[in-house]
């Protein structure tokens, strides 16, 4: 077969294959509207949630980095068997599709959603990076229902990120409170140790040092005045009974030397041995039988002022003994200080540290406290949806129009 020359022969030819052009054109048609008619027709929604930070300081870096890992928790709940079953039954879902098995149409679901996480400015793509919004897509078949279910999803995103913030913040509070009184509790332990350190040894406070060494310095010589006033006493007794006794000449002279030596026996005894020792009561009850056997012999006016003198020597003796016990007390204080001054340091030292975890906790119990103030009055960290989804005019897929009319240009052309 030549070329073709004219128009004349051009026709020619159409008619001579009218038949197989007809056939290819009916078939082309045929297939291309039952194609066009099978075809399913897919609408996509959108609808943007932005992040709005707290008011104050624009939020904390720890808040930052965890907002990526709760919101993916949310979308997980979301995106759950239960809620995602939910939602198709609510959406009348795939009831055009009968033949899908549940868990195909959750597969079909969770590939028809789509929940995108948009960074901060400047945000680098990483798990700790910041989070400015969230961009949802929901496909499906009617336009409406991809609009609802958009704006539907995005309600329980916004009102799931307002119960998981409040939720944390209320155990994070809880937990801080419970910390707070642990540590308060500690504090309190420790203090009453200190306090107790502080009432049984008065003495041996460190800052009682120089009043110690004070007291001993005034003490001692309270000590040798009042021994001088005995020593002064005893040889007036001495005195008293010597003369009385030269002037009846009876023996009594030997009886005053004897008591003389020993009320000294006595005073050594007593510095020595202690008040209860054996030996000093068995002098006392020497002295006692030597004056009782000597006094009644002398004058009734000697005897008197011998008695009165004994009375003195007793009060004397009595504040001596006071003295010696209060001097043994400091000297026992005194050599405790040490003691006492290591034990409190270690309690002081201890202290300090529970104050310093002490006012941590307390910022940390401030702070969680104010940010669930925010969030509870709406100025915290919050969700709003910037953008509702709108009903899409068009089909995601290429029209049924503009497939058939390529369709039947395909057919004309074969």
């Amino acid at each position: 077969m030549g070329p073709i020359t004219g128009l004349a022969e051009f026709l020619s030819m159409l008619t001579r294959r009218a038949p197989v052009i007809a056939a290819v054109l009916v078939a082309g048609i045929v297939g291309t509207l039952s194609y066009v008619t099978a075809m399913p027709r897919t609408y996509q929604a959108s609808t943007v949630i932005q992040i709005l930070p707290s008011v104050i300081g624009g939020g904390t870096e720890a808040q930052v980095s965890e907002a990526p890992a709760r919101l993916r928790l949310i979308e997980q709940q979301v995106m759950s068997r239960q809620n995602v079953t939910d939602m198709i039954a609510r959406f009348h879902l795939f009831e055009d599709r009968p033949e899908l098995t549940s868990s195909e149409q959750l597969w079909r679901f969770r590939q028809d959603v789509r929940i995108d996480l948009i960074p901060s400015a400047g945000g680098a793509q990483s798990p700790d990076a910041g989070v400015s919004a969230l961009m949802l897509t929901a496909n499906a078949g009617d336009p409406a229902v991809a609009a609802a279910l958009a704006n539907d999803i995005a309600n329980q995103i916004v009102t799931g990120n307002s119960e998981v913030v409040s939720r944390r913040l209320a155990n994070l509070v809880s937990a801080l409170d419970v910390e707070s009184r642990r540590v308060e509790d500690e504090a309190a332990q420790v203090q009453a140790k200190i306090d107790d350190i502080r009432r049984r040894e008065t003495d041996a406070l460190p800052e009682n040092l120089e009043v110690l060494q004070a007291e001993m310095t005034t003490l001692r010589g309270q000590r040798v005045a009042t021994t001088r006033s005995i020593q002064t006493l005893e040889r007036e007794r001495l005195t008293l009974q010597v003369s009385e006794g030269s002037g009846s000449g009876s023996g009594t002279v030997t009886v005053a030397d004897q008591i003389g030596r020993l009320r000294v026996e006595l005073a050594q005894a007593r510095r020595r041995l202690g008040e209860s020792h054996p030996e000093v009561r068995r002098l006392e009850t020497a002295i006692g039988e030597l004056q009782g056997g000597g006094v009644q012999n002398l004058d009734p006016a000697v005897r008197q002022q011998i008695a009165l003198i004994d009375e003195q020597l007793g009060s004397m003796e009595d504040e001596r003994s006071v003295l010696d016990a209060r001097l043994e007390a400091i000297d026992t204080a005194i050599a405790h200080i040490p003691e006492v001054a290591e034990r409190l340091d270690a309690l002081t030292r201890q202290m300090r540290e529970i104050e310093i975890q002490r006012d941590a906790v307390a910022a940390r119990v401030a702070a969680a406290r104010l940010d669930r103030e925010l969030v509870a009055g709406e100025h915290g960290e919050r969700m709003v949806v910037l953008e509702n989804a709108e009903v899409p005019d068009n089909p995601l897929s290429s029209s049924r129009r503009r497939v058939a009319v390529l369709g039947l240009a395909a057919s004309i052309g074969a």
